[in-house]
């Protein structure tokens, strides 16, 4: 797979959970509802047989708008009620995945990114 093309959208969420290891290490709490900045990244390989004869493989602003559907999704009510499992950054990234995965060729990861508190999570699936 010599190719992986990222596609990003930014978003804003309300995870919903608090942060005991924070609050114990005397770091900014996380609040309850307390937006964070985020950015949902998905990732998608291929191999230049793959590629046609435009030189692309799939349409980045079809995958564009299905992320923008997702981060509508991540922002428009807390982690903690939107999803039926605790909202991890971990949990919600594998979950996007699953639910990507049957509409998108050929996807490889999707990653979370917390530009609040700086952090990254990348869901690769085990092939």
């Amino acid at each position: 797979m010599p190719f992986v093309v990222d596609v990003c959208v930014p978003f804003r969420a309300r995870q919903g959970l608090l942060s005991p290891v924070r609050a114990a290490a005397g770091q900014q709490r996380l609040t309850p509802g307390a937006d964070v900045e985020g950015v949902l990244r998905a990732g998608v390989g291929f191999d230049d047989g793959d590629l046609t004869d435009r030189g692309w493989f799939f349409d980045t602003d079809a995958l564009s708008a299905r992320l923008s559907a997702w981060a509508d999704v991540l922002g428009d009510r807390p982690w903690t009620e939107r999803f039926p499992f605790r909202p991890t950054f971990e949990l919600v990234a594998r979950h996007l995945y699953e639910e990507l995965a049957p509409v998108v060729p050929g996807l490889a990861f999707v990653e979370l990114e917390d530009r609040t508190y700086g952090s990254r999570t990348r869901y690769l699936p085990a092939f």
